[in-house]
């Protein structure tokens, strides 16, 4: 797909957008510590690094997370926990919860946008020109969710959605018990985006100690270059 403009160095904020974090994973895979949106990338908590690279590109922002609230509060934007309870087994609901529940806060909140974009918090390298690159494919042609493909990888997560999907969604995952992004997309009118290959993973998302490891010397090269661009 050719490019629709250069790579941006400063984000574009799209009025027709709002912008929601799903951090309710606990980032069991990582090992033992803190959970995943507290850990500390290159000194700063996975869950900054999200709102410092998608709260300029959107119109208004919510962390959308599992269990007491409170524990963002000092972030200062508002935050939803999901309603749905735990599996039998203790399993957490799931992504497509927080889906809900960030749509649910973005229908009251912002009843004029409607488009809701997601972003997992373990992805801590999102391109500044993330929405400027989506909203200029919204329409063409217009679906109901529209998710990133990066090398041949969809990222179910990092997507767009038409929020009039909301009484869908909310059927979905309190009624027919549905956990999975991919197969609720499934049932629905979705486009994908191929984003321009860059150098590095724009899109890296961060699971176990080894992709943690890249991300820390992905951190190190952008602050090296930063101070380089700076001197």
């Amino acid at each position: 797909m050719p490019r629709i403009h250069p790579p941006l160095e400063r984000p574009i904020r799209v009025g027709a957008l709002v912008g929601a974090i799903l951090a309710g994973g606990e980032g069991r895979r990582l090992g033992p510590g803190v959970e995943k949106p507290f850990r500390r990338l290159s000194g700063t908590p996975l869950i900054e690094h999200a709102m410092a690279r998608l709260r300029p590109q959107v119109a208004g922002l919510v962390i959308s997370t599992h269990g007491d609230a409170a524990r963002f509060a000092r972030l200062g934007v508002p935050v939803v926990s999901d309603s749905v309870a735990a599996d039998a087994d203790g399993r957490r609901p799931g992504p497509l919860a927080g889906v809900l529940a960030a749509m649910e806060w973005a229908r009251q909140a912002h009843p004029f946008s409607p488009w809701l974009l997601t972003v997992p918090v373990d992805v801590p390298f999102l391109p500044l020109d993330l929405t400027a690159y989506l909203a200029g494919h919204m329409h063409v042609p217009e679906a109901d969710i529209l998710s990133v493909r990066y090398r041949g990888r969809v990222h179910h997560a990092i997507a767009v959605w038409s929020t009039e999907l909301l009484p869908a969604l909310r059927k979905a995952v309190a009624e027919e018990g549905t956990r999975s992004i991919e197969r609720f997309a499934a049932g629905h009118n979705t486009s994908v985006f191929d984003w321009p290959r860059r150098r590095g993973d724009p899109f890296l998302n961060i699971n176990t100690p080894a992709d943690w490891a890249r991300a820390e010397a992905i951190a190190r090269a952008e602050a090296a270059g930063a101070s380089r661009g700076a001197s």
